[in-house]
């Protein structure tokens, strides 16, 4: 069978580190103190629970804000009893929040491992009230799966054994709103499917909508490949085409629904963005891209090295723009049914990599008013590149809509303090943490991370 592995788009020239500013990054260290044993301490891994797996088994993490598995997700924790869909439209929202300059952590990404069943809800909603979080992001759609009550999407099959009343979103804002926490509603928007068999659902889009599918050369798609075959390319699982206007409808269908019927304090996406291989083979983005170049991307064989350089470019931008409009469709969905609803969204700490190479010109976005907040994932161990992140960022993007997402899950209590206190020390006002599983997934991490980062701890 014909195997493909792809690489980058095109090679990689801004890969190079950018030069340490003297003066800049003197007072950065300078406010941040910190012993240079930091860079000794272990790292520590996000928890998850897979069939035949202990619950503290940690797992490998991808670049986006959640966690990647090729397997279902199990059902830790105690079954309760679930809240009825009728609580949902009454539910409160949530009191003025504090000062960010007094909070420790802002945002906290929540998983669906943290909703899988009311007493893991209600868990989750009383540790964020004592950590004195502004709000959570929720993952309410995971792998093509709804968890909240949906007429579009199918349930996950991770709530098999729950009571059929149970909603996890509606619970969540229940009991957030009610502890005086907001609840942005996390979707993932383009990966769709990564475990190791096909979903059960017929109504699942994996099933339903074959043909939705990106594809590598000459036109193997994605989710016609096996776990090992997505490995291989460096890719998560089944990605959806952002050039597949059917696609854009879908997507936006799902965030319209969420916002529809429930009072969440916004929307957040995730994997809004091209897998980062040459995946533009499917059907939908060879007639697109033809009708704007009159190029079909699958005839290039032979053509000059130049003209093929150029149309790489080309394909670079016309991705940007695919990627630009399923944002542009959530946004006008919204604005139908909540105008002014905040919409916000994961995306890849360096603006120009996520341009050219993932189709998602985050910078863009916020320029143009699309999203209302843009969270870098600023996942390294390493803290001299997430300071250089961050720097970068804010020279390029400012500050005052960037909300830094900060990893927990690789780095011991002593080195994400230093990326906190980074963040801080650049002038960003908020910051969130990836993620509250993985923070309370470790025994202690948070009681050692939190008089680290304490506001008033000199």
């Amino acid at each position: 069978m014909f195997t493909f592995i792809a690489g980058p788009r095109k090679a990689d020239t801004f890969g190079m580190r950018f030069v340490i500013r003297q003066v800049g990054r003197a007072l950065v260290l300078l406010v941040l103190g910190l012993p240079a044993a930091a860079a000794a301490q272990p790292r520590v891994g996000e928890v998850h629970a897979w069939p035949g797996s202990a619950l503290a088994a940690p797992v490998a993490r991808p670049a986006d804000a959640e966690a990647s598995s090729t397997r279902p997700m199990a059902l830790p924790g105690p079954v309760g009893a679930g809240a009825g869909w009728g609580s949902i439209a009454t539910a409160s929202p949530p009191a003025a929040p504090d000062s960010a300059s007094t909070r420790s952590v802002d945002w906290l990404w929540v998983t669906r491992v943290s909703l899988v069943s009311p007493d893991a809800v209600d868990r989750t909603v009383e540790r964020a009230k004592q950590m004195g979080v502004r709000g959570l992001l929720v993952q309410v759609i995971g792998r093509g799966d709804a968890w909240y009550r949906s007429d579009r999407l199918p349930r996950p099959e991770a709530l098999g054994d729950q009571p059929a009343d149970f909603d996890p979103l509606g619970r969540m804002i229940e009991q957030a709103h009610a502890a005086g926490l907001e609840v942005h509603a996390w979707i993932n928007c383009c990966l769709v499917w990564s475990a190791d068999h096909p979903p059960a659902d017929p109504s699942h889009v994996a099933r339903a909508h074959p043909d939705w599918f990106a594809a590598v050369a000459p036109g193997r798609s994605l989710l016609h490949m096996s776990p090992r075959g997505w490995r291989r390319l460096h890719v998560e699982g089944a990605w959806l085409s952002p050039a597949d206007e059917r696609v854009r409808d879908w997507v936006a269908g799902n965030a319209a629904e969420v916002a529809r019927r429930y009072p969440v304090d916004g929307i957040h996406l995730d994997y809004i963005r091209t897998p980062g291989i040459d995946a533009g083979y499917d059907g939908a983005t060879r007639l697109a891209f033809a009708q704007e170049t009159g190029v079909d991307r699958a005839r290039l064989a032979g053509r000059p090295a130049a003209e093929r350089a150029a149309l790489a470019d080309s394909f670079a931008s016309f991705e940007d723009a695919q990627v630009t409009a399923l944002v542009r469709a959530v946004r006008e969905s919204l604005e139908t049914i909540r105008p002014g609803l905040p919409l916000s969204a994961a995306v890849r700490p360096d603006p120009t990599e996520a341009a050219r190479f993932y189709g998602q010109p985050w910078a863009d976005w916020l320029a143009d008013g699309l999203l209302d907040r843009a969270f870098p994932m600023c996942y390294s161990p390493e803290t001299q590149t997430v300071l250089d992140q961050l720097e970068d960022i804010a020279r390029r993007v400012g500050r005052d809509r960037v909300v830094p997402g900060i990893a927990v899950y690789n780095a011991a209590p002593v080195r994400v303090a230093s990326h906190v206190k980074g963040a801080r020390a650049l002038g960003f006002p908020e910051l969130a943490l990836y993620s509250y599983d993985a923070l309370f997934g470790a025994p202690r991490y948070w009681q050692r991370l939190a008089p680290l980062i304490d506001r008033d701890t000199p």
